[in-house]
Formats: C-alpha cells, structure tokens, sequence
C-alpha cells in the first residue's frame, strides 16, 4: 500500500512538473499554448540526451523534475496573488482536450504487439530505467544500439517517476502525438471560425489511416516524426517574426526530430528548410532589408548548428563510445549487382500499386489538392498557398523514395532487401507529412478565403448572407462527423487488437516468463531454450527470440520449432530452463 502511495506520488509531482514548465514557457516565454508542450517535451529530452552521454542521466532527470514542480509553485504563488488570469477554452480547445483524454486514458491499457519494440524501441526504453544510463558497447541484449534515443529519454523520463508498465510508456509515446497535434492546430489564427479548426481535426484524424502499420500501440517512431516534421512548419508559420523566439523553438524541435530515428535528419532538414525560408522571405520595403538581413543571416546559422549538434553529438559518440560497433545498416551490407534489377522493379511495383495505403493516399492527395487549386483560381479567383505546397511535397516524397530504394540497395541483408522489408512502413511515415502538410495549407488557404472578416462588433457579422451561412454550418458538420468517425474507428481498433493481447505471442511470453526487471540493467545470465511454432515466420524471423529476450531480460535465448523427444531430453541438460510457447501444445516451463 505505501509504494502504491509513493508511486501515485511520484506521477503527481511529475504531472505538476510538466504543468509547471508549460506555465512558465507560456506566461514568462511568450510561447503560444498551441506550442508549449512539445517544445517543453523536445527540450527535456534533449537535456536528458547530453545528460546521457556525460553519463549523469538520473541526475538530470532529478534536476528537470525538481526545475518544473519550481515553476508549478510560481504558477500556485501567482494564482493566490489573482494574476494568473482566467483559464478560457474556445469549443475547439474543448473538443480537442475531450479527444486527447480518451486516448490517454486508453494508453494506459494498452500493451506493446509490435516485435520491433522489443528488438530496440521498448528494450532501449527498458534498460534506461533499470541501469540509469546509456548502453555501452557489451551490452549486447540491446542489439541496434546505434539507434538514437531521442523518443526514448522522453520515455524513460515519465516512466522513472510514474511507473514502468507497457501502459505508461505508450502513455508517453502518445503523449507527444498528441502535443504535435495541439502543435499543427496552433496555424490557426482566426480562432472564431471553428470550421478552420473542424477541417483541420478531420484532415488529421484521416491520417489514422495511414498509421495502421504504425498504430499508437507501439513505440516505433514512424509516425512521430513527420507530427514532429509538422509541429515545427506550425511554428515556422506562426512565430517567425519574433527571431529570438523562434530561433530557441526550432533548435529544440529540430534538435530533437534529428536523433527521433537515423532517419530523422531527413525529417528535420525538411522542417528546417521551411523554417529558413519562413525566416527569410516577406521584406517588402527595400530600406529596411539590409538592416533585418544581418539578424535573420545569425538566426538562419544559429538553427542550423543548434540542430546539427545532436545528430553530430550521436555520431561522436558511436565513434568514441561504441567503437567497431557496426549496426543494423552497417555491416558491410548490399544487395548483389545480379538483383539490383529486381529489387528496383519491385520496389518501383509495390511503390505504385494502388492496393498499398501509401500510394493510394497519395494519389487521392494529388487529386485533390489539384482540385481546390483549379476550384480556387477559376472559381474564387484566388492563389491558394497549395500551388506552391504541393509540388514542394512531391519533390519531398521522391527524394525519400529515392532514399529508400539506396537503402534497400545498400545497407540491407539481400534477403530483406528482396522482400523489401518495412516498406509500407517507411512509405506511410513520408506520406503522413505529405498529406499533413497539404491539409496545413489547405487550412491557411481556407482562413484567407472566407468573403467577410469577423471584426469587432463580432461574430454575428461573418457571412456575407443567409446562405454563405447555411453552407458553412453544413461543412462545420460534415468535417466534424467525419472526423469524428476517422477517430471513433481508431478507438475501437486499438481496443480490439488489446482485447487479443493474451493470444498474441508477447501475451502468451509474458504469461509464461514474466516481465523481468533487474537492478542496474544486469542481464539474466541463464541460458533458456524457447520452443514454438513457425507460424507467420515468427521463429524464422527472430520475433520469437526478440520477444522472449525482452521479457526474460536475458541474452542467451535461443529458439527453435522442432525438437523430438531425444533432443528434447538432452536439452534439458544444456539449458537451465525450457519454455514450450506454442498456442497447440500447453503451455508450461522447466
């Protein structure tokens, strides 16, 4: 009863501490609320990274705790003195805080399916809070330990205080989901037009679509990243006339996209590109160009080195740290020039197969984009932001194709290369910027398309007749029933996929193994010998080992799909233990 007290505690004082940077980053920074939290996330985790590789990461994780229940108590101080202000919420503030409390709430239930979080995404996550640090070179339950951790020491940061349940690291997962959501809503400026904010949650909840390889029940970054991608557009967008400001948003967004994934630099050079040309266009008057340009040429190198230091940081450190450490796309790995051929043609097949959700979204992208382009210059004879924003994207999406295909040519085993391993997977994460994007601008295009400003005799005045504003109230609930429905449908998949946990094959291991957790981050040092079915691959694959590793927290785990009785017999006396996983056989250890 008393550690459940101190646990309930715990996660308290850290919820306070998160309350109490957002406080401060709103009142006494001037960051919008929109932007608050993600930034205050990326910010914590990229100290909790340096912390790492100076090897005082529980440390600092006790400081930034101690720094946001500091900022709470200036919040209360402010309250008791009446100058904190009244909390207002607009109706889509409200519809969006309702929406977000029913996922986090499901975070908490849900339990990790998806194999790679336990090749590296929930192992990395695991050994964090068990050791305190990052792994060195022996550590060798942590295979891809090339991976950077920029997701992860968000992770560990809300697990160390508030538990280390499955729930509570998809609870910080999803957490900065859904802050980069609030983050993409933050472009809207005209805020009493909720048919900007309608549109906009319909075009994201669509993306649901495309992240059902990358669902929220997992911590694979996939998804993250281009939300990441699209949270610093939205601050691009809104906040570049202040360069102090935004100079201190971008690095820290940027900084941390950059070491999300391996990938990442592609993500925040994307993010960052726009955000230099955000910074640098729009001088109309000619006089006063030289005097900004000096400024802008400082901040445009000041963002530039401040996203470049982690990435590099990373790369020293795998130079120095993990030296003659080669990983997963490291190892000498390529295709031979016989199947180069064939692996394009594939590549280029499954690329443009229709039947595939990338290429179908997509496709259905271009189109309509296409479309409100043409309805708006022949129609309302107006240049929507979409003529500029939808080339930029398919020159984007091309270049991180072309990026794949090297890959797949290069770094990959020749046998995941010709099945072309992950690919619907690594397509859909571009395809979430495309279409997020294109629905961002879409979104500004509408705010500046409408026939009558809302002034200051209010709202009441914002049509130009009756019937402007009957179709508007028509297409407020059209976008809200759609995507209402978009989220409704995400709901309920991933609580059908939860109620099947226990016959997925991390619910039948951790059934018979236990979730095994040990002081330091100390491996197991028994040997085991797991037996199972090859269903789906699932041993040929290495899904079995990886799952049973994670869960035994041992390294000396080997698998197999047939043993006679003979083997099994004198398998007993090389192993310490045996575990029969095999949904037709009954379950059971000795």
């Amino acid at each position: 009863m008393v550690e459940q007290i101190w646990e309930i505690g715990r996660a308290m004082f850290l919820f306070l501490s998160f309350w109490g940077y957002i406080f401060v980053a709103v009142r006494f920074g001037k960051i919008k609320g929109w932007f608050a939290p993600i930034v205050c996330m990326s910010g914590i985790a990229l100290i909790l990274f340096w912390a790492g590789l100076f090897n005082c990461l529980t440390v600092a994780a006790d400081l930034i705790l101690t720094g946001g229940i500091a900022g709470f108590s200036i919040f209360l101080i402010l309250c008791i003195q009446g100058k904190t202000g009244h909390l207002k919420w607009n109706p889509a503030e409200f519809c969006f805080g309702v929406g977000a409390a029913a996922f986090i709430l499901l975070s908490l239930n849900l339990r990790l399916i998806h194999y790679d979080n336990f090749s590296h995404w929930a192992v990395i996550v695991k050994y964090l809070l068990s050791a305190g640090k990052l792994p060195g070179a022996d550590i060798t339950l942590i295979p891809f330990r090339d991976y950077p951790p920029g997701s992860s020491m968000f992770i560990y940061y809300v697990c160390r205080y508030a538990g280390h349940s499955q729930g509570m690291m998809l609870l910080a997962q999803n957490s900065m989901i859904l802050a980069c959501f609030l983050a993409v809503f933050g472009i809207v400026k005209e805020k009493r037009r909720f048919l900007l904010y309608s549109f906009l949650g319909m075009g994201c909840s669509v993306l649901s679509y495309l992240n059902l390889t990358i669902r929220m029940n997992n911590l694979l970054v996939d998804f993250l990243l281009p939300l990441l991608t699209m949270a610093s557009v939205a601050v691009s967008y809104r906040c570049r006339t202040d360069r102090r400001k935004f100079c201190i948003m971008q690095i820290t967004l940027l900084g941390f996209t950059a070491i999300v994934k391996s990938t990442g630099g592609f993500f925040a050079g994307v993010a960052g590109v726009y955000a230099l040309w955000e910074l640098f266009r729009s001088e109309k008057r000619s006089e006063r160009i030289k005097e900004k340009t000096g400024g802008k040429l400082f901040c445009a190198a000041t963002i530039i080195c401040g996203a470049a230091l982690p990435p590099l940081a990373w790369q020293y450190h795998l130079d120095t740290q993990l030296a003659g450490f080669k990983g997963k796309f490291e190892g000498g790995f390529h295709v031979g020039r016989e199947l180069y051929g064939q692996v394009t043609e594939n590549f280029l097949k499954t690329a443009l197969d229709l039947s595939g959700r990338a290429a179908q979204m997509f496709f259905l992208c271009i189109v309509l984009a296409a479309a409100a382009i043409l309805y708006a210059r022949f129609k309302l004879r107006k240049r929507w932001r979409l003529e500029l924003i939808l080339p930029a994207g398919i020159v984007m999406t091309v270049l991180y194709y072309a990026g794949m295909l090297y890959m797949y040519l290069h770094s990959m085993p020749e046998e995941e290369a010709v099945r072309l391993a992950g690919f619907e997977r690594y397509a859909c994460s571009v395809i979430v910027l495309f279409a997020g994007v294109l629905i961002m601008g879409a979104t500004v295009d509408l705010e500046h398309s409408f026939a009558v400003d809302i002034d200051m005799r209010g709202a009441y005045r914002a049509f130009s007749s009756p019937g402007a504003k009957r179709r508007y109230q028509y297409a407020v609930l059209g976008t809200v029933i759609l995507g209402a429905n978009f989220l409704y449908s995400e709901f309920n998949g991933l609580r059908s996929i939860q109620e099947t946990y226990e016959t997925s094959l991390p619910g039948q291991a951790e059934q018979i193994m236990g979730d095994r957790w040990y002081e330091n981050g100390v491996p197991d040092k028994g040997k085991y010998l797991v037996i199972a079915s090859d269903e789906d691959g699932q041993v040929s694959s290495g899904e079995v080992r990886y799952v049973c590793r994670y869960f035994l927290w041992a390294p000396d785990v080997e698998v197999t799909d047939r043993l006679s009785e003979s083997e099994l017999a004198e398998a007993g006396k090389k192993y310490d233990h045996i575990f029969i996983l095999d949904e037709t056989s009954p379950s059971g250890s000795r």
